[in-house]
């Protein structure tokens, strides 16, 4: 019979046709599939194999040839207290997490932002009861999760893994770097003490590097937790093999009213694009053409027109580059004191003290995942994107009179075409937009719309439409 071991879903290959270890060779090896990529993109293997066995992810082996005996580790026992208040929403969550794991069983909450879904994990441990490895991508989650556990499971015990450091013995719960634990190969025997294990934002483990994760590390439970589980690349199904089936979808209540400001710019001449070899417009070098003196000013004057209108707000600005992000600080800070960075590689006690300042200058990715600033009302996409779910998700942690995003659409096609991605989220989310066919149009009398539009009828913009 086929076994669950900690190699994974064991076959021994007597039991295969020589049609089915082709199939299993065809089926997991996989390759990301994206639309205008540059080169070709590699294939690489999410199974192992040796004279005699096949080893393969469990949910695939399990849909493929059926159960098996569990001969893995059930992992140390703890006894960790839960202190806190949870939603009614989390509490069905949990119920069907826990009932659809049983004894042995592993899935994938699909969350969006601000929905608890460290809360919610802390309490699945709470209830499995069981040693608990958590994998993080980022050294501020890590510690997110640290305060997370301090606060809703106090009288845990916390070791890490990271680098040479292997801090795990007499500990209830372990933060492991998804960086180290992918990259280095650990002693097995590590693993066996371990009953649960937690991937945080789980959608980049199917990166080639990162799925060795999955394949070294097995565990008798699974939990893999993320709000963007569809990949663009098509390989959503790596994580599935491994973790599981999704078994909870939980959305932003489409009640949320947030209110969405696009404004149409055309500060740049697109004229001349650079090309790669295919054809297709260099996505970062036009970035970069973004950053500039006319369309900086312009945002500047936006985020103090808007604290001008309600100095309640707490803004974020969101860029893809570093640059910009620098030229538009040094504009800021000239009428606003309270200013500060969210930028990757930043200590954790600076990224802290930018949170309680009232305009914050962040990448997109250190606001994709896992920043919790629970007093941010605006984002201002200073750079164009196409997928925004986790960036808007920063301004709905917590109850607003109105959640605002200002949305920039630069002229050039491949930007209005990104536009056009996000503006299908927002409508399925049933969001207010409004539109302003220029800046000048903004900085208008905002409080009238209609006077706006009739005016902007007599007035000629200065920026070209």
């Amino acid at each position: 019979m086929n076994y669950l071991g900690k190699k994974g879903y064991t076959i021994n290959k007597t039991s295969l046709t020589k049609l089915q270890i082709n199939t299993i060779h065809n089926e997991l090896n996989v390759k990301p599939h994206l639309l205008h990529s540059i080169g070709q993109q590699v294939e690489y293997a999410i199974y192992r194999e040796s004279e005699t066995k096949l080893y393969v992810p469990r949910y695939y082996g399990l849909k493929e040839y059926g159960n098996f005996e569990n001969k893995l580790s059930k992992g140390e026992i703890i006894n960790v207290e839960f202190k806190g208040e949870l939603f009614p929403y989390q509490n069905i969550i949990i119920d069907k997490y826990i009932t659809h794991v049983k004894d042995s069983g592993g899935g994938l909450l699909d969350v969006e932002p601000g929905k608890g879904k460290t809360v919610m994990a802390l309490n699945i441990i709470s209830k499995l009861k069981r040693k608990t490895l958590v994998i993080v991508h980022k050294t501020f989650l890590m510690n997110q999760w640290i305060e997370r556990i301090q606060t809703f499971l106090p009288n845990a015990t916390i070791g890490k893994i990271q680098g040479d450091i292997i801090d795990i013995e007499g500990k209830d719960i372990v933060l492991g770097m998804l960086q180290s634990l992918s990259g280095k190969l650990y002693d097995s025997t590590l693993w066996e003490q371990f009953g649960l294990c937690i991937f945080d934002e789980c959608h980049h483990l199917s990166a080639e590097v990162f799925s060795n994760v999955m394949i070294n590390i097995v565990t008798n439970y699974n939990l893999g937790l993320s709000g963007t589980m569809k990949r663009k690349d098509g390989l959503s199904k790596v994580f599935e093999y491994f973790i599981g089936p999704i078994v909870h979808k939980e959305k932003t209540d489409i009640t949320t009213e947030v209110l969405i400001k696009t404004i149409n710019v055309d500060y740049n001449d697109f004229d001349n694009v650079k090309t790669d070899f295919r054809g297709n417009p260099m996505y970062s070098t036009m970035i970069n053409v973004l950053d500039c003196k006319e369309r900086n000013d312009f945002i500047i004057n936006m985020v103090k027109y808007e604290l001008n209108q309600n100095n309640e707000q707490q803004i974020m600005i969101l860029s893809n580059t570093k640059s910009l992000i620098n030229n538009l600080y040094e504009g800021i800070k000239q009428f606003e004191e309270s200013i500060g960075f969210y930028l990757g590689g930043m200590k954790e006690d600076k990224l802290k003290e930018s949170e309680g300042k009232k305009v914050i200058l962040a990448t997109y990715a250190m606001a994709s995942e896992g920043l919790d600033i629970k007093t941010l009302t605006t984002l201002i996409m200073a750079t164009p994107k196409s997928d925004v779910c986790q960036s808007v998700g920063r301004i709905l942690r917590s109850k607003h009179s109105t959640p605002l995003v200002i949305d920039i659409i630069d002229n050039h096609q491949v930007f209005h075409n990104q536009y056009k991605k996000r503006c299908v989220y927002y409508n399925s989310k049933k969001y207010k937009i409004q539109n302003y066919t220029c800046p000048k149009t903004y900085l208008l009398d905002e409080y009238s719309i209609k006077e706006a539009k009739e005016k902007n009828k007599k007035i000629k913009c200065l920026i070209k439409i």
